[in-house]
């Protein structure tokens, strides 16, 4: 009778470590993902949106609308799923170009994809492109090609805006017509920039995002803001200093704040300004200004 409880302890421990066993193998195999590799999201717009540059940085990635994560592009995305699967994608950004302020860019629209997923085998999502939702609207676009420019300096400035249309300086998106972007430059005899849009908007309240697009090219500190009249004084309030670049850059300014915080704020109109310092010449390049929100 000893011997055979024995054996049965025997049996039932090795019974138990079977199915361990077993059971970690099944776990393992089940935390091998499937992939969705993304190289990069573009945009399509129409005549009355203004131009398609983006600066699209992520993916932020949903199975069922379950989150999997953001993700730098170009991406290699694990999902723990297998089989025909409901992938939406939703094109990020960095919040006033800062790349630890990244977030779901509220006006590109969700790409929906149904893609069957493969456990270890990377998917390809070509040709992802989203679109500006249709509630977007476009208070403001201007992209310096007609002869009516709706940016103008103010009395602080020592220098006007000039319009160029040199083929190596004016910025350039495939597939658009693009003959003149706007050119300031400030010599050692014009120290200060400042430039407002003509028109005054009218933005939502309730904590509706807002935003204003830009291409620029400077090499020279150039703050954004907006003024805004508020309880019968007018305000001027800066709220992005945009640093020195090589090339055409994108940028995304958040102007939801001011409207947030003082709900009272009416006749918002963008402005750019900087102070030269030093003895370079300050050049600056601006293009594709675009005010948007829904």
């Amino acid at each position: 009778m000893r011997i055979c409880t024995a054996l049965s302890k025997v049996s039932f421990f090795l019974i138990l470590i079977i199915t361990i066993t077993s059971g970690c193998k099944k776990n393992d195999a089940d935390l091998v993902p499937s992939y969705l590799y993304i190289d990069q999201i573009g945009l399509t717009t129409s005549y009355d949106q203004g131009t398609s540059s983006q600066r699209i940085t992520d993916a932020w990635v949903y199975v069922d609308e379950t989150l999997i994560g953001a993700f730098e592009l170009p991406a290699t995305v694990p999902i723990l799923r297998e089989g025909l699967q409901n992938i939406t994608i939703r094109p990020g950004i960095k919040l006033n170009g800062i790349a630890n302020t990244r977030s779901i860019y509220p006006f590109y629209s969700d790409i929906k994809r149904s893609i069957t997923l493969v456990k270890d085998s990377v998917i390809n999502v070509s040709d992802v492109v989203t679109t500006y939702k249709t509630n977007v609207t476009f208070p403001w676009l201007e992209d310096f090609n007609f002869s009516g420019v709706t940016l103008d300096t103010t009395s602080k400035s020592t220098v006007g805006i000039d319009k160029i249309n040199n083929p190596e300086l004016v910025f350039s998106q495939p597939g658009e017509l693009n003959s003149y972007s706007a050119f300031i430059t400030m010599t050692e005899n014009t120290d200060v920039f400042e430039a407002v849009s003509t028109e005054k908007f009218d933005f939502p309240g309730n904590g509706a995002s807002i935003f204003l697009e830009m291409n620029y090219k400077i090499n020279h500190e150039l703050v954004v803001g907006v003024f805004y009249t508020a309880s019968g004084i007018r305000v001027q309030r800066p709220l992005l200093i945009l640093n020195k670049t090589d090339d055409w850059n994108k940028v995304y300014v958040n102007l939801t704040v001011p409207k947030y915080d003082t709900p009272s704020a009416y006749d918002f109109q963008i402005f750019f300004g900087t102070q030269k310092e030093g003895t370079e010449d300050a050049l600056i390049y601006l293009d594709n200004l675009k005010l948007v929100h829904f």
